[in-house]
């Protein structure tokens, strides 16, 4: 009764639903995977935001790396902003407009340079024009903030690309100018004494969430099942249409009885 599963269309369907599984539970894998890497990073931001606020040279050095043991450490720094070398990183939105980031320079007495995003700005007008921002506090500031990795830039400065713009956050490269040891991570302002003017909105702390990786996973493995219950199902049912189809040829083969006729009985 199964041998309409070597016919051509069947062998296709078999051999698509076991691609189609395999698909599946790889991204499933993918979303797994998701999942376990935002609830770890999750739980790294809550830890080192939750610990005491030390000096930025007691979280990182210059020379060193931002990982998991200084990654949203909040921290403080004092030293003067050097405002000529500072840069709009763009391409940043922000409650559904886009805009810029404002990465200034910091410099400590013994020369040291702290990159701090100070705020964003919305565009004015559009990428290739500047913005008006607002000046920072002259003299020694001592900012607080969290602690995050620089993204070295992916590729080589675009053509129309305005000065004194850049497309990310790279401290090495927005540092460059103003000479001097370089942190290998850059601050999220999240205060300043003495304050800095108005006309930049504070970066939020980002929420922690997991997402939706765990459900997606999930899904993805329904959909395997889906699959192989789907197949069987289509197998089923051609059974039994081919069991009816064969009752019925059988039936027209076979020669009917025939009724005796009313005048038979007086013959």
């Amino acid at each position: 009764m199964l041998r309409f599963l070597r016919e051509p269309r069947w062998i296709a369907l078999i051999i698509a639903v076991p691609i189609g599984v395999f698909i599946c539970l790889q991204l499933s894998d993918w979303q797994w995977n998701r999942y376990e890497g935002r609830k770890d990073a999750n739980q790294i931001q809550i830890q080192n935001e939750s610990l005491p606020t030390v000096p930025v040279a007691e979280a990182m050095s210059p020379g060193g790396t931002v990982d998991d043991s200084n990654q949203w450490r909040v921290v403080t720094q004092t030293g003067v902003y050097d405002t000529d070398n500072q840069v709009l990183v763009r391409r940043k939105p922000m409650g559904g407009s886009m805009g810029f980031w404002v990465a200034t320079p910091l410099r400590a007495p013994n020369g040291d340079v702290l990159i701090v995003n100070r705020g964003w700005i919305a565009a004015s007008a559009g990428a290739t024009t500047t913005p008006s921002v607002p000046a920072p506090p002259t003299g020694n500031v001592t900012v607080t903030g969290r602690i995050l990795p620089d993204v070295p830039a992916s590729s080589a400065r675009a053509a129309d690309m305005p000065t004194g713009q850049v497309s990310s956050m790279d401290v090495t490269a927005i540092a460059a100018p103003s000479g001097g040891q370089v942190y290998p991570g850059y601050v999220e302002l999240m205060a300043s004494s003495p304050p800095q003017a108005a006309g930049l909105t504070p970066l939020p702390t980002p929420h922690v969430s997991e997402g939706s990786h765990l459900s997606y996973s999930l899904q993805w493995i329904v959909f395997a099942l889906m699959f192989v219950i789907g197949l069987a199902i289509l197998v089923r049912r051609e059974v039994k249409l081919r069991k009816e189809e064969a009752l019925l040829a059988q039936d027209q083969t076979l020669p009917g009885e025939r009724s005796p006729l009313p005048y038979d009985s007086h013959r």
